[in-house]
């Protein structure tokens, strides 16, 4: 009888270790939300919509790679036709607020009707690149890890 108690806990733990061990998580999916710490005082007084706010921080993204920021969303913003996706970048040096430009709603398209309300904060595995549309440089979402409606 202990015999069998001791095997029916390791088949169980193994099962267990082969089920999270076969799921995709995101990188930092069981990591606390870091600290927003800046090295640039501006980004913590000035309006994060203004165009020299984003423009800023546009600069640091240039030298920047995407992998090294996690990413949480804040709110959809609409100007004109296009819609962006208004989220806080951070990382030990940085956090700072930018607009994302989307136009591929695949995965986002439940969290716009909502606003973001009752979905995860943090944006896992966000890809971006900074684009040139009419002249004007632009954060522009490109894909990130699936999100369960």
């Amino acid at each position: 009888m202990k015999l069998l108690k001791i095997f029916i806990f390791v088949l169980t733990s193994l099962s267990l270790l082969l089920t999270f061990n076969s799921c995709d998580f995101p990188e930092h999916y069981f990591d606390s939300k870091p600290e927003c710490q800046n090295s640039i005082d501006y980004f913590q007084t000035a309006d994060s919509e203004s165009t020299e706010y984003q423009s800023k921080a546009l600069g640091i993204l240039r030298n920047s790679q995407g992998q090294n920021f996690r990413y949480f969303f804040k709110t959809f913003l609409e100007e004109g036709r296009d819609v962006y996706m208004l989220t806080n970048f951070r990382n030990k040096e940085h956090c700072f607020d930018i607009k994302v430009l989307v136009d591929n709603w695949d995965k986002l398209q439940g969290m716009r009707r909502s606003n973001g309300k009752s979905y995860p904060n943090e944006l896992y595995d966000l890809k971006w690149s900074i684009i040139t549309i009419d002249g004007r440089q632009q954060v522009f979402y490109e894909d990130m890890h699936e999100i369960i409606d």
